[in-house]
């Protein structure tokens, strides 16, 4: 049976070393190495938001968005696209990717994967927007 590769969107995390936390962006899947080929590339179609998120240590945690004092410590600056472009060129990519054997002659494997896929970027932006809804909030 023939394998089908799905990606998920890409986390570019970038470790500040001083504070100890991690700063990071979600781009669309393998955007981040052509910004990197050609970083004249719009940010906005490599990136989802100019969002910078950050929790603290290196390893998975509660993420949230970096406030402008921590951007100012970490970065030297609060100017979005100028981190944006620091953590891309500096950080690295973490991306989930599966395969999933499918029958040629039957697509209904491929819909289910091709689905969850799609569910899966959906629920990286969507939680991104409620990251965001909630700290307006304050």
């Amino acid at each position: 049976m023939p394998l089908v590769t799905f990606k998920t969107p890409e986390r570019i995390c970038w470790n500040d070393q001083v504070s100890g936390s991690t700063f990071f962006v979600v781009a669309n899947s393998d955007t981040t190495l052509k910004w990197r080929a050609n970083p004249k590339l719009p940010l906005e179609e490599v990136v989802y938001s100019e969002d910078i998120l950050c929790f603290n240590g290196t390893g998975a945690g509660i993420c949230r968005v970096a406030s402008q004092e921590q951007l100012q410590a970490a970065f030297k600056t609060t100017e979005p696209s100028a981190i944006i472009k620091s953590i891309l060129s500096a950080g690295t990519v973490v991306m989930k990717e599966f395969e999933l054997e499918v029958d040629s002659q039957s697509t209904t494997a491929y819909n289910a994967a091709s689905s969850a896929a799609t569910v899966a970027t959906s629920a990286a932006t969507n939680a991104l927007e409620g990251v965001k809804g909630y700290l307006s909030s304050f």
